[in-house]
């Protein structure tokens, strides 16, 4: 039961807006808004519009949600002007620590360096250039508001129930939730596994020795599927772009030549070495992924099995196995307890199958995790809340928790109006 947000994700996905947005700026830009040392065009606000669109799937924006995505840049430009006025500084270093891994996790989304150049039409010095900039400004803006809101929001009794009186008739039902622990085995590669891939990429790379079309091979085997359509080619790179032993022997080969297999978390590669150029170099490669034998599978649910057959007849507690079981490191040493969480936080498949078990239960193996980095685990109910009103008496730390988000909320509101009795704002329209 993994709930941890792809953090790649999210930051792949707003650096393709981002780079849309780069792309969509025109000549004659009509200004909008200038605040501070900033001008606002009328092309930023259609990207920001544009990039809450996407990430809420919505095909209509309606005017009340345009103003408040407007205001919201106002306010950030605000932020900005008040960094600069204290002198708030980022290191380049880390500018660039940030920019690397947001590339890296671009390249990984869309397949290879050149391909990042096709669809934005511009070089990757070009692309890291125009986003810098941008990038500087926002950890500007992070670092003063972590600065201003430092210590966490507190709240006392008092506070909570005069916000559970003031709110109460308009807060949301509470979810059905679970209170559960568990016990987790990650699934590993077995040997087997390992030696079938390798097997098949050394079959590949005796078809390259035997003078096959390099990418030919590629297209037609290899795992990496954003490469593979341009016959493996990665385009050109800087030393530290790729994973460490993809480098480590990629560096060693003369233009032209070719690795042995060469493997890496991803699986077997071949690389070949195609241009040279200053420090930088093209290479192509044919990935052949880790192949995952169903058996592996059984290993990891019957051992897991067992355990649940040797709590159930006395011999160990769920305690102990978890001490002595469990791969979860987080939760080991806590005899496996995940706390409650709520349906909405679980996949369906697993909601099915806790609502079959009463208190003090333990589940089947279940699956849990994404196709590359999965394993199965056994969760104990240690109770069920069904889905109801809040009140003070049930749930007074979520009210808690929601009191402390509105005290910090209006903290954040008055900070911004009183940065806006230093900073020049103009809209214009």
């Amino acid at each position: 039961m993994n709930i941890n947000f792809i953090r790649t994700l999210f930051l792949s996905l707003f650096f393709l807006t981002a780079l849309n947005y780069v792309n969509a700026q025109k000549e004659g830009d009509r200004i909008i808004a200038i605040v501070g040392n900033e001008i606002i065009l009328e092309s930023d606000l259609q990207y920001q519009m544009q990039m809450y669109a996407r990430q809420n799937n919505v095909t209509t924006m309606s005017p009340v949600i345009a103003q408040q995505i407007f205001q919201q840049m106002i306010t950030d430009k605000i932020i900005l002007a008040k960094a600069e006025q204290d002198s708030i500084t980022v290191k380049d270093e880390e500018v660039n620590k940030e920019l690397d891994y947001r590339i890296k996790s671009l390249i990984q989304q869309v397949g290879s360096e050149q391909r990042i150049q096709e669809v934005y039409g511009m070089p990757l010095v070009k692309i890291r250039l125009t986003l810098k900039e941008d990038l500087v400004k926002k950890m500007m803006t992070d670092k003063l508001k972590r600065k201003k809101f430092s210590n966490p929001v507190k709240v006392n009794d008092k506070e909570v129930r005069d916000f559970y009186n003031n709110y109460k008739d308009s807060l949301p039902a509470a979810n059905q939730e679970f209170e559960l622990s568990h016990i987790f085995m990650s699934r590993k590669l077995t040997d087997a596994e390992k030696l079938a891939t390798k097997t098949k990429a050394l079959q590949i790379l005796d078809s390259v020795k035997a003078g096959l079309e390099f990418s030919d091979l590629a297209k037609r085997n290899s795992d990496d599927k954003g490469s593979a359509v341009n016959g493996g080619d990665l385009g050109f790179a800087k030393k530290g772009v790729f994973v460490k032993e993809f480098d480590e022997a990629l560096y060693k080969l003369n233009i032209d030549e070719v690795t042995d297999v060469v493997e890496t978390e991803f699986g077997y590669h071949i690389i070949k070495l195609k241009e040279k150029k200053g420090d930088l170099v093209r290479a192509q490669h044919i990935l052949v992924s880790f192949k995952k034998l169903e058996a592996s599978d059984f290993e990891t649910i019957s051992a897991l099995n067992k355990i649940k057959d040797s709590i159930a007849a006395g011999t160990i507690t769920f305690e102990k196995a978890v001490l002595l079981f469990s791969q979860d490191i987080e939760t080991n040493t806590k005899e496996g307890y995940l706390g409650f969480l709520s349906v909405d936080k679980l996949d369906s498949n697993y909601v099915e199958e806790l609502n079959k078990l009463e208190i003090g239960d333990i589940s089947k193996p279940l699956r849990s995790g994404d196709d590359n980095n999965y394993g199965y685990e056994l969760i104990k109910i240690k109770s069920k809340v069904a889905p109801h009103k809040l009140t003070l008496e049930t749930d007074y730390d979520k009210l808690k928790k929601y009191a402390s988000v509105i005290k910090d909320n209006k903290a954040y509101e008055a900070w911004i109006e009183e940065l806006k009795k230093s900073v020049y704002v103009d809209i214009k329209f």
